[in-house]
Parts: structure tokens; sequence; C-alpha cells
């Protein structure tokens, strides 16, 4: 028996929640004391799962996170709407973040048809602010890359913004000498939140952040958007 608990409670610390999860399924999320954290789901596993839990271990900002919250990038338009429905059955004030790489769906139409259908689903939720969508193109990379250098250039594929990011966000890991891929999807370079710590140090969250807003209007106001790169990543921390 204590066998059987010990090894249960090293599968839980493997979730990484940030709040701690009633024992009921249908109570999922809720909390009886304290304040709700905004929702994050994800079309990203490794890179926005550990990114989000560290963010969230280390900074002011808290979030509920769990695993089955980050799915396969390519079906997040099949998976966000049970996990929002999921979320807002049993949470009436929940905020929820969709978090995912527009790079997925960028010149397919098929898939962009999906996206619209996905969006008018939840037109009601994300017109009163429950539901936010926050893609990145052409990935979250890319919302890293703002914490260093105000690129606005269209990069369209993980290569593009990985070969600009990899000499700034390298030096924040531990072992540098690895190869950026490895270092962003492999979780022993990832669970490790000292490149998370040194990503948002000396006030490069908050340029970010506000590089990321202040981009996105005015590509809007110009009607520019489609042609650049731009991050909507900013919203979870506003």
């Amino acid at each position: 028996m204590k066998e059987r608990e010990l090894a249960e409670d090293i599968k839980q610390q493997q979730y990484f929640e940030a709040v701690p999860a009633p024992s009921p399924e249908k109570d999922e999320g809720t909390r009886e004391m304290g304040p709700l954290y905004p929702f994050l789901i994800s079309g990203g596993t490794n890179t926005e799962r550990y990114y989000f839990t560290h963010i969230n271990d280390t900074t002011d900002f808290k979030f509920n996170i769990k695993p089955k919250y980050f799915a396969d990038e390519s079906n997040y338009t099949e998976a966000f709407p049970k996990r929002i429905r999921e979320i807002l059955d049993t949470n009436v004030d929940a905020k929820i973040f969709c978090v995912f790489d527009w790079d997925t769906i960028f010149g397919d139409e098929a898939k962009l048809k999906k996206h619209e259908d996905f969006e008018k689903l939840f037109k009601t939720e994300i017109s009163n602010g429950r539901v936010a969508i926050c893609p990145s193109m052409p990935s979250i990379e890319y919302w890293f890359l703002l914490h260093f250098e105000d690129y606005t250039g269209l990069l369209r594929n993980y290569p593009a913004v990985s070969g600009r990011l990899a000499p700034y966000i390298k030096p924040c890991f531990p072992d540098p000498s690895k190869g950026l891929k490895q270092l962003l999807k492999k979780a022993k370079y990832l669970k490790d939140s000292t490149w998370v710590k040194n990503l948002c140090s000396n006030g490069k969250l908050d340029t970010a952040i506000k590089r990321a807003e202040n981009n996105i209007k005015t590509a809007e106001a110009s009607g520019d958007l489609e042609n650049q790169s731009y991050s909507y990543v900013y919203k979870v921390f506003k």
C-alpha cells in the first residue's frame, strides 16, 4: 500500500499544476477559497507547458495549468472547444487563454476555415473576455525573441525565428552548448527554471509585453498585421 502511495505521489509531481486540483473530476479547476487563477490551454506541449509553469512559480503571475490542457499543435481547433467547455461548465467566472502557434495553419485554407469556425463557436465568450485567443506568428519562439529584440519582419516558420532567437536565448540555459531545438523541446532541459528566470530578468518580460502590444496595435491600424510576425501572448500578462 505504501509503495502504491509513493508511486502516486511521484506521478502527481510530474503534473506541474499551478494550483491544487480538487479530487472530484466534475469540480476540476474550482477552488473553495482565494482567487480563481486564469486557465491556460495551449496547442504546444513541452515548451509552453514548462514556460508557463516556471512563470507561475517564479513571478507574480499565477495560472491554472494541467498537462491535458497542452495538446497537439495541429489539432487545437478540435482540442480547445472540449477544454473550454470543461472549464466554463465548472467555473462561471473563469478566464481562459488559448495559446498556439499560427504557423501550424498559416497558408492552409482548410485549417484557416477550422480556426474561423472555432472562433465563431465561442464568439460570445471571446467578446465578453472570458476566452482570449493568443496566437503567435510563427510560434511562441517569436514571443521569446521580443524579450531581446523589437523585430517585426515576417518570420514564416520555426527555422526562421529560431535562427534569430538562438544567440539570445541559448545563454539563458545552464548548458548553452546544446542545439536550440533540444533546449526548447526536450523536458530534461526545460524543467530547470533557470532559463525562464534569465529570460525575464532585468525587465525583459515587461519589455516583451510592451513590444508585442504596441507592434500589433500599429500593424492593425495600418492593416499590415498579416505581413509581419506578432504575438498575442502579451494578453496573458495584462
